[in-house]
């Protein structure tokens, strides 16, 4: 009878002649590097590689995808979705925008880290300190967009204060000045003579419990760990991404050798923080070993 390739279960991965694993997260938590690591670790024990890498605004905060496949027969770098065997997640939002590429035996590894991207930053919003506030009306009428009053459909109102907690002004779609667009004109020109009014950035970020259940969902193979708690107990926070290589080594899902893995990081990290990484790749190596052993 044929075999599916893409059936991880049917095809073990030890005798399989290619695998596909891909690395994300946000710029700054060691996507590269981690994926520099592996792709060095499967060319000491023999196998082609091929990589590719998506980081255009790694440096200011946005997602990177690192593409790797290693084997015997390879050609190309990308793979097809839904079909790779590892996917390495350094930020837990970005394991679940990835999730096209993951299939039902597909290993998931990903730390509990949250790093807000700029591109789930959605509104600016003015906050005003009704205490402080007196209704002098000053802000409205160094207003630069003109369009600040209370309700949607309302003809243009005076200025009245609303006694009670801080109220907000949220670019134009809820609360009380409804029209404001955001754009902070007046707190650049503090306009507001009493300092009633503040500006903040606000997001939309699944709640990690939630994202939790999706990644569960999407791969009974999932390993959900909070990487940045291990590495600052192994002695630095840095070393996040060495937990995860520890991890994935451990759990014994592609064919590299635990002593390459532990020697190419060792040949990857400064001779200063050699201790610090050993160690917490030793400690996500007993997390994966554990997981194998529960039949993960």
């Amino acid at each position: 009878m044929a075999t599916n390739t893409r059936d991880r279960t049917s095809t073990p991965a030890m005798i399989r002649d290619n695998y596909n694993m891909l690395c994300v997260g946000i710029g700054g938590t060691g996507v590269i590097r981690a994926s520099m690591i592996l792709g060095w670790a499967a060319l000491n024990d023999g196998f082609k590689v091929r990589t590719a890498e998506t980081h255009g605004m790694s440096q200011r905060g946005g997602s990177v995808s690192s593409y790797l496949r290693f084997g015997k027969s390879l050609e190309g770098p990308f793979m097809i979705e839904g079909d790779i065997d590892i996917l390495l997640a350094f930020e837990i939002s970005e394991a679940l925008r990835n999730l096209n590429y993951v299939g039902a035996d597909t290993a998931i590894i990903a730390s509990k880290t949250v790093v807000i991207p700029p591109s789930v930053l959605t509104h600016r919003v003015l906050k005003i300190d009704g205490n402080k506030c007196i209704g002098c009306g000053n802000c409205l009428a160094h207003c630069v967009p003109s369009q600040v009053f209370r309700g949607h459909n309302e003809a243009r109102k005076q200025f009245t204060l609303i006694q009670g907690e801080a109220r907000q002004v949220r670019n134009g779609y809820s609360m009380v000045l409804s029209a404001c667009t955001g754009c902070t004109q007046c707190i650049i020109d503090e306009v507001c003579p009493f300092g009633a009014i503040a500006v903040a950035n606000e997001w939309e970020y699944p709640p990690v419990p939630e994202i939790e259940k999706d990644l569960k969902a999407a791969s009974k193979n999932a390993i959900i760990v909070d990487a940045d708690e291990i590495a600052i107990k192994a002695g630095n926070i840095l070393a996040a991404n060495v937990v995860m290589l520890g991890i994935l080594a451990g759990i014994e899902r592609v064919p590299l050798k635990i002593e390459t893995m532990r020697k190419t990081v060792e040949s990857f990290v400064p001779k200063k923080a050699l201790d610090v990484n050993m160690k917490a790749f030793n400690e996500g190596l007993a997390i994966g070993k554990q997981y194998k052993q529960r039949g993960g």
